[in-house]
């Protein structure tokens, strides 16, 4: 199923030339922990905090909203989701099919090499979710967002993605 995946994002990283939701709330506060120094912390960026399982919307000095995910189920180096520094390298809105009969929209690339990137929980066809699971690792190495919507429209190209 890895290689399915793997497949149709290195699929779409070449024809992009390069890979029930919880309402959040803009909240008060700060990064889970301090940035790597390459993170200006007034810009915009992402950070994934993989042990709470969120993804945090950061801009100028704030969170702006902490929205519920699921990453790597394992920490397998070829299933994981890699910590480190990335940056936003391909973003196609969807709905894309990753495996047959399986697909994902607000697909948003950082690591093109493994195939990993941010996208919608999986549903059918019609838009069905498939498996709903959020705030637990169950994905390959991508980051399931419940609200991938609101983390795609607030995405840019080259914007900076750190996962701890």
């Amino acid at each position: 199923m890895r290689s399915m995946i793997f497949g149709g994002f290195a699929l779409l990283s070449v024809l992009l030339g390069a890979c029930a939701s919880a309402t959040p709330s803009p909240i008060p506060g700060t990064p889970t922990a301090a940035p790597p120094a390459r993170i200006d912390p007034a810009s915009s960026w992402i950070e994934v905090d993989l042990a709470r399982q969120v993804v945090l919307l950061h801009e100028a000095g704030r969170v702006l909203a902490e929205l519920p995910a699921s990453t790597g189920v394992t920490s397998d180096p070829q299933y994981a989701t890699p910590p480190g520094l990335y940056r936003v390298q391909s973003m196609e809105r969807g709905p894309i099919e990753s495996v047959p009969d399986v697909f994902v929209s607000d697909v948003i690339m950082f690591d093109l090499g493994k195939g990993n990137g941010f996208h919608s929980r999986p549903m059918d066809a019609q838009g069905n979710i498939l498996d709903a699971t959020l705030g637990q690792p169950s994905t390959a190495g991508c980051v399931r967002v419940g609200d991938s919507s609101r983390l795609f429209d607030f995405a840019r190209m080259g914007m900076w993605v750190w996962i701890h």
